[in-house]
């Protein structure tokens, strides 16, 4: 099989329509994973290597240079990191503390500064599909703290946990929702007002689970 049959194939055995998958990889259009299937085009360098680390196979097989899917996941191209499952729960002892699995290439900072969610919201679906998991960089830990328009932030207020699309203006902040649902608003802030919030940190990676 060539490589785009190979990633349609992967895509139609676990049930994602190009839709998610580009969604699910960053993309705003399905186009381009339509170019891959149809080998227009091929994956270039990362994104082959994060389309890889999505299905967890590995890139040669993708690539056909492999017949057999091998899981992607080697000692030295994986780290694990901190696995909570739900913010609401943040509760963690050593008993029940876990990790998981996370690609090596987006671990720029120590590893104790990234954690794992679960994404329970539909408020952010049209970027990150709930039942996702997604990486934190956390703020409480990392030097790095800014922030750009089209960042996932995590929020904490009152003891609720939200997900909020990041966007700048030259004075004010804007929170948004990007769902395909209605119900879910904007929230427009000054910039004195937003540096008072609690951010606990941002999304750099999200990834889907298969069976």
């Amino acid at each position: 099989m060539t490589p785009g049959e190979r990633i349609k194939v992967l895509r139609t055995k676990n049930d994602i329509s190009q839709k998610q998958l580009s969604q699910d990889l960053g993309y705003k259009t399905y186009t381009t994973i339509s170019k891959w299937e149809a080998d227009a085009s091929l994956p270039p360098g990362k994104e082959l290597r994060k389309l890889a680390t999505y299905f967890q196979v590995s890139t040669d097989y993708i690539l056909g240079l492999d017949d057999q899917p091998t899981n992607t996941y080697k000692n030295d191209e994986s780290q694990e990191i901190l696995y909570i499952e739900s913010l609401n729960i943040f509760t963690i002892s050593e008993e029940t503390k876990r990790t998981i699995k996370v690609p090596s290439y987006i671990i720029k900072e120590p590893i104790y500064n990234y954690y794992v969610l679960n994404v329970y919201t539909d408020a952010i679906n049209r970027i990150i599909p709930n039942g996702n998991k997604i990486v934190i960089l956390d703020f409480m830990k990392s030097k790095e703290r800014h922030l750009k328009t089209g960042d996932i932030i995590l929020i904490k207020r009152n003891d609720e946990f939200s997900l909020k699309y990041y966007r700048k203006t030259d004075t004010k902040i804007y929170l948004e929702p990007h769902s395909y649902l209605d119900g879910f608003s904007t929230e427009e802030l000054s910039i004195d007002n937003f540096n008072q919030m609690e951010i606990l940190g941002k999304v750099i990676y999200t990834f889907r689970d298969f069976i």
